[in-house]
């Protein structure tokens, strides 16, 4: 990582020479630093006053009190930022200039940590530096990626930073957090609803996931009875138990059956006692583009794309074959 600080050079008279001749040094003094190195220096030094020297002093003796530490005052928790970026190991990289001044991502051998094998970056770039009168505004945008492929927010984050110049230094006297979600940009409505589908396509898996193992506890408490292919039986609570007591777990669709734009269906509970039963969750919109997702009683939980729902049993994947998504 390349901390910004400035790098103060003192020269002294060098001394008499051997020639018996005294001079002196002179240096040029190094420029004065600029607000976005100030504002790089509190997010990313590490020495002990790079943050807390560019608050106001009013800020410092109100928010700072002698004796607190970063594990009992939250500004200096702040200020400890730098050291956990360097602590965790990854990759930092900062920029004095240009549209982007901070890199966040994942060294090398970080990429296989049991996270998915998924590598991670975040770029803050910098949307306008504007210098007005006293006061320089910083306005910051972020970006996450995965594997290179950038992630939508639901709501794409901004940071204002206001710095004021007092006595050479750049004091941090306002920041601003904003929200955007730009409605006309077809980019982040596309990435918006991968977001929202990705989640439903989540809790399909999951409930189909609670409902088998409902089904093995059903079959369990009524051999003679066998499956079930009533939502409201299978999760129908024993008489003055609590939700969740009992070893009858929770419906998170409360037993309806559509839930998270997905249609879930019970079938094939043929038999006295019923040895079957399937479960389906194709997406309420036909069109949405999303997983169709069913298991059985081998507790099994497949998926197709862009299927009927009765091909899920048998040409079905595994969703752990999601490329890891799972």
């Amino acid at each position: 990582m390349r901390q910004i600080c400035l790098i103060v050079l003192l020269f002294s008279f060098a001394g008499i020479l051997e020639l018996g001749a005294q001079t002196s040094a002179t240096t040029t003094p190094p420029p004065p630093q600029s607000a976005r190195q100030a504002l790089l220096e509190m997010l990313t030094g590490k020495g002990e006053n790079d943050f807390t020297r560019h608050l106001p002093e009013d800020a410092r003796k109100a928010l700072i009190r002698k004796g607190e530490t970063p594990e009992t005052n939250m500004v200096l928790r702040i200020s400890t930022i730098g050291h956990q970026i360097a602590d965790s190991g990854q990759h930092v990289e900062t920029f004095e200039t240009g549209p982007t001044i901070l890199l966040v991502e994942e060294n090398d051998d970080q990429k296989n940590n049991g996270r998915n094998n998924q590598r991670k970056k975040i770029e803050v770039n910098v949307e306008h530096d504007s210098l007005m009168g006293e006061d320089d505004e910083i306005e910051l945008s972020f970006r996450y990626y995965k594997d290179g492929e950038l992630q939508s927010f639901p709501v794409v984050p901004r940071l204002i930073f206001t710095f004021r110049q007092e006595k050479e230094i750049w004091r941090l006297i306002e920041v601003t957090a904003a929200a955007h979600m730009p409605l006309t940009d077809p980019d982040y409505l596309k990435g918006l609803r991968k977001q929202q589908d990705e989640d439903n396509e989540a809790q399909a898996k999951m409930r189909l996931n609670i409902i088998s193992g409902a089904e093995a506890g059903y079959i369990e408490k009524h051999p003679d009875l066998g499956y079930s292919c009533s939502l409201s039986s299978l999760f129908a609570q024993d008489t003055g138990a609590n939700p969740g007591e009992g070893n009858v777990p929770v419906d998170p669709g409360q037993a309806n059956s559509d839930w998270h734009g997905y249609s879930f269906a019970l079938s094939g509970c043929d038999g006295s006692p019923a040895a079957k039963y399937r479960v389906t969750a194709a997406p309420s919109d036909p069109d949405a583009g999303m997983k169709t997702f069913c298991t059985d009683e081998s507790q099994t939980v497949k998926f197709v794309a862009g299927e009927k729902a009765s091909n899920c049993f048998s040409r079905g994947k595994p969703v752990t074959q999601e490329g890891g998504s799972d």
